[in-house]
């Protein structure tokens, strides 16, 4: 359980079969989106990031970029990113081609390629993402 505020926020774990072991493990399988611990990164003051699950070869979460605000050129070395738009109006630019994404569009970032996030509009933008290595 986290505390927040005055409300206690559950995060439970789950019964599942693990089939690679045929055992019934115990995992984290829902969180809240309040019980997610946003972090601002570094000397950024564009973009807050909340993992809600992460391995070795995957992660997923939520990304909130500001009002008005560019989440600047990056990359990844090792994983490919795949994002969705859940809330807000964006331009993106993958390498050197930029275009613009409304609710439900998503894109895919390969490994190694540079990527940027913009958003269009005065209220903070909400993307979920996907960062995942290839097999």
């Amino acid at each position: 359980m986290k505390l927040q505020g005055d409300k206690i926020k559950k995060v439970t774990k789950t019964p599942i079969l693990d089939v690679r072991t045929g055992e019934t493990v115990h995992t984290i399988v829902h969180k809240p989106l309040e019980s997610l611990q946003w972090a601002v990164p570094p000397n950024e003051e564009t973009y807050q990031l909340a993992k809600t699950f992460t391995s070795e070869s995957k992660s997923f979460g939520f990304i909130d970029v500001f009002p008005f605000s560019t989440k600047g050129k990056q990359y990844s070395p090792i994983y490919n990113l795949h994002f969705v738009v859940v809330k807000g109006h964006l331009e993106v630019t993958i390498q050197d081609t930029s275009f613009t994404c409304k609710v439900g569009d998503s894109w895919i970032v390969p490994v190694g390629v540079p990527y940027s996030i913009t958003n269009c509009l005065r209220v903070k933008a909400l993307l979920s993402f996907s960062a995942f290595k290839e097999e």
